[in-house]
């Protein structure tokens, strides 16, 4: 009796064919194998718990992982809150968790080279990682209201990570940078000695766990349930403390709100952006 009943799953299984693995999409905000091992303990986790097999997927810039969530790649996206918010306003995307604590955007130089003020950074460059960071949006603004415009009196350098970006001061290729607590804290310490926070800029929602439309009510509820728990869990609370964030919180109307005023950048950025 046994051989025809373990004929029958396994023609059942055919049938039914492999599970679909859970896609978690991660803005590409580190290289890729430091993408990977960084969120390896999330990835890990939600599989051993959605009992079902859960990859890491990202993108080569901001731009084209923004348009890889509002295509639907991703069933649950880890993205920056201007995009979530696009996300949320235009196709129905759901945010359910964010970390903590904010962001903040720092405008900072090289201790061999410091800047008196922002007007020293006429005819130079500026480092960021992605011209479409809310972070690095906030501080073209300021610098906007010194007087400055950006690509006309400075020009704004994009670069891989936020470890390129100190790299790019420490050697002089650039006078300023942008970057974040977060940030500074994914940097060398031998580098890290090297820089001086001229200017605390803005302080931003953190990165914003959400949805894609379509994924079924249950299955939200149980992910937003697993993310309140993770950092109590060990892979949380190792995945912590390589991060710098402290918890994961369920998200508000109001904290999405807060984001409204860098929509409109977002958008001609975007659109300004080479097609994927």
């Amino acid at each position: 009796m046994r051989a025809p009943w373990l004929l029958l799953c396994l023609a059942l299984a055919w049938l039914s064919g492999p599970v679909q693995a859970f896609t978690i999409g991660v803005l590409p905000i580190h290289s890729t194998r430091v993408l990977v091992e960084r969120y390896e303990p999330l990835r890990a986790y939600l599989e051993r718990l959605l009992q079902q097999p859960v990859r890491i997927e990202s993108a080569p810039d901001f731009a084209r992982y923004q348009a890889r969530t509002l295509r639907g790649d991703f069933d649950l996206a880890i993205t920056a809150a201007h995009f979530a918010r696009m996300a949320q306003k235009d196709l129905g995307f759901q945010p359910i968790a964010q970390f903590q604590p904010d962001h903040d955007s720092l405008l900072i130089f090289s201790m061999d080279r410091p800047l008196a003020s922002p007007q020293d950074l006429k005819g130079k460059q500026l480092a960021v990682i992605d011209r479409l960071a809310i972070t690095v949006m906030a501080t073209i603004e300021y610098l906007d209201k010194q007087g400055l415009e950006s690509d006309r009196d400075y020009k704004v350098v994009e670069h891989r990570t936020h470890s390129s970006v100190a790299h790019s001061l420490v050697t002089g290729l650039s006078a300023a940078a942008v970057t974040t607590s977060q940030g500074l804290l994914q940097i060398p310490d031998d580098i890290r000695s090297k820089l001086v926070v001229h200017k605390h800029i803005a302080d931003i929602p953190a990165f914003m766990f959400i949805v894609k439309p379509d994924l079924p009510r249950n299955q939200v509820e149980r992910i937003k349930t697993l993310l309140m728990d993770f950092p109590r869990e060990s892979e949380g609370i190792d995945f912590l403390g390589h991060t710098g964030y402290t918890k994961i919180r369920p998200i508000s109307e109001a904290t999405m709100k807060r984001v409204d005023p860098y929509l409109k950048e977002t958008r001609k950025v975007l659109n300004e952006a080479p097609k994927p």
